[in-house]
């Protein structure tokens, strides 16, 4: 592999990674990249590499159909292992108060504090939205928080979501019901934040069970809590489990103006 093929493989793994810390799985880069690396090699040596070559093909006799049967792309399926599906029998550890800061108002003048409570099998993870942490109930804080892998449960504040999960917010907030929830109920008991949860199956076949959550005042109505899990671990204990983490987290929702700048010039 020459010096430029290392270096847009470097750049795809980044990207493969960044995904996964927003919840959104793997993007399938590397697999496009190990087509086209295959490719490359068919045309320069004659030659396939084994990953190409342990993909069952799905060629026929016609040449066009051919052609677009070798440029076909199949999203990666996730699965959950057996390790992390068993730790639903292990009571969760005692939660814990967690905080952060966010800017609201018109010029982003207003510091607020945002807290809650989150179960200790959860370990905070560096990520690119407002609050992520890891489904790790057998570790502890001393781990590496660059850590990712696509099939552990992920815990995420999110200010920014998806098209799927923005889109439902919005129609709700404005008196409609989704028409693509796997699970949809209003909530009335959680003050004026919070108007339903609900759970999706996203773009990638994940999971997101979650509550709609206005973090702001000024912007950004469509934010929410939530969880996002692999599709095999629906009707399972663990996932009774992942959803209580984010009840809890919900119900103890909070916040609170620490200080209001002043910012004339904004």
């Amino acid at each position: 592999m020459g010096l430029f093929d290392k270096l847009l493989k470097g750049a795809v793994d980044a990207i493969d990674n960044a995904a996964a810390k927003n919840g959104n799985g793997p993007t399938g880069l590397k697999d496009l990249f190990d087509q086209a690396m295959d490719k490359k090699n068919e045309a320069i040596n004659g030659t396939s590499s084994s990953t190409a070559s342990s993909k069952p093909s799905t060629a026929t006799s016609n040449t066009s159909s051919s052609k677009r049967s070798n440029c076909a792309y199949t999203r990666p399926t996730y699965t959950t292992p057996q390790e992390v599906l068993d730790t639903a029998s292990i009571p969760a550890k005692p939660s814990r108060e967690i905080t952060y800061e966010i800017f609201d108002g018109k010029d982003a003048e207003i510091r607020v504090k945002v807290s809650f409570d989150l179960s200790g099998d959860f370990i905070e993870t560096e990520c690119e939205f407002d609050y992520g942490a890891m489904y790790l109930p057998n570790c502890d804080d001393d781990f590496d928080d660059n850590y990712s892998d696509h099939n552990t449960p992920y815990f995420e504040m999110v200010s920014a979501p998806d098209n799927e999960i923005y889109h439902m917010i919005d129609k709700c907030q404005n008196g409609g019901t989704p028409d693509n929830a796997m699970m949809f109920l209003r909530v009335d008991d959680m003050g004026s934040r919070i108007q339903f949860k609900a759970k999706v199956k996203n773009r990638f076949g994940k999971i997101e069970y979650f509550y709609n959550c206005q973090f702001h005042d000024e912007f950004n109505p469509q934010s929410y809590i939530g969880v996002c899990y692999n599709a095999d671990v629906v009707g399972t204990p663990l996932e009774k489990k992942l959803m209580a983490a984010v009840d809890e987290a919900a119900r103890t929702f909070r916040r609170e103006v620490v200080a209001i700048e002043d910012r004339p010039f904004r």
